[in-house]
């Protein structure tokens, strides 16, 4: 549903609606070409509002063009905004604290995920900004967090609730993300304090590999609500979840042992192909898109909400930014056997 409301209007439209009719994302589109900076600055508890209820906005029309411009605006919301540490996808810094959106190849879809999941300090927020919409495709699908855990089986959740998840990530060079990149430094021994700080246990290997192993839990409360959310990269880091046929390939190459990235129960034990089928079938289910238009924002409430990259044609440009540490509102919750 698409609403075309000026500021005023905007609080009375909102507060009209049935609790039946959510839209997703919720649209919230310029009347002229006015600030969004100075909007969300006037606008700030309705905005916060609506998006714990929805998940997602998407401001359409404002007078937006630049990195700085974006970063300005969301300041607004939330002032502390984050720099990408930990990372899982490359990405480049075009202004402070603003990053493309992925480098990964054009061809390539992007999975459904809520960002930085798999850490122990995520961001609670996450905005794109749409400065060039791609000749065709190149979306970003996003999906309801609360209709993917209505959507699982009792027994999985029970099991996710009792055993956690355990992230298995290698780090070789030339393939995926290196340890240099994901944590941003040339340091080993700043690498090791930084797992040390967050539960990760690692190994150096031969041939400048680093073996990492974290158990996470599969919820997290949400620090406005309460409520307990499916918050987790399970799914997203399965080894099954890369291209089709690209899992065989890269196996068969270097081992099941050796995949950049895959997840298990935190017990060890591996998904089965039934656990992975529901899980797929569920985000689908949740999953909706809406198409670009150049100047575009969507906000995320990056723990009620995932996204995902379609692939697409031609020059795309998306950026990013995170803010507003989950650290700075509450303790995350361990997974049940984390000391």
């Amino acid at each position: 549903m698409t609403l075309r409301q000026s500021r005023s209007f905007l609080g009375a439209v909102a507060q009209a609606r049935s609790q039946a009719e959510k839209p997703f994302p919720f649209m919230v589109e310029a009347a002229g070409r006015e600030s969004l900076t100075d909007y969300i600055a006037s606008a700030k508890p309705m905005i916060e509002r609506l998006l714990v209820e929805h998940g997602a906005i998407l401001f359409r029309g404002f007078a937006v063009s630049e990195a700085t411009d974006f970063s300005a605006a969301l300041a607004q919301l939330e002032p502390n905004i984050l720099t990408y540490t930990e990372r899982s996808s490359p990405r480049t810094a075009v202004a402070e604290k603003v990053y493309t959106s992925t480098d990964h190849p054009a061809h390539q879809k992007i999975a459904m995920h809520s960002e930085q999941s798999y850490t122990l300090n995520w961001p609670c927020l996450i905005s794109f900004f749409c400065r060039k919409k791609a000749a065709s495709g190149g979306n970003t699908p996003i999906a309801d967090n609360r209709k993917i855990l209505s959507a699982l089986s009792e027994p999985l959740r029970s099991k996710f609730l009792e055993y956690g998840v355990m992230y298995r990530r290698v780090y070789t060079p030339g393939l995926g993300i290196d340890w240099r990149t994901a944590f941003q430094t040339e340091d080993k021994a700043t690498v090791e304090a930084f797992c040390e700080s967050r539960g990760i246990s690692l190994t150096w290997e031969d041939d400048d590999r680093l073996r990492t192993t974290q158990l996470r839990s599969a919820f997290q409360k949400h620090p406005v609500t309460g409520e307990l959310v499916w918050f987790n990269h399970a799914l997203f880091f399965h080894v099954t979840s890369l291209e089709p046929g690209l899992a065989e390939a890269l196996i068969d190459a270097v081992g099941l042992q050796n995949v950049p990235t895959n997840t298990c129960f935190g017990n060890g034990e591996a998904f089965s192909a039934d656990d992975l089928a529901l899980l797929r079938g569920a985000v689908d289910e949740a999953t909706v898109e809406f198409d670009w238009q150049g100047g575009d924002i969507l906000l995320l409430d990056n723990m009620l909400s995932q996204h995902g990259r379609d692939s697409f044609t031609g020059e795309r440009e998306v950026l990013t930014l995170m803010a507003g540490p989950y650290a700075d509102r509450a303790a995350p919750l361990r997974a049940p056997h984390q000391g």
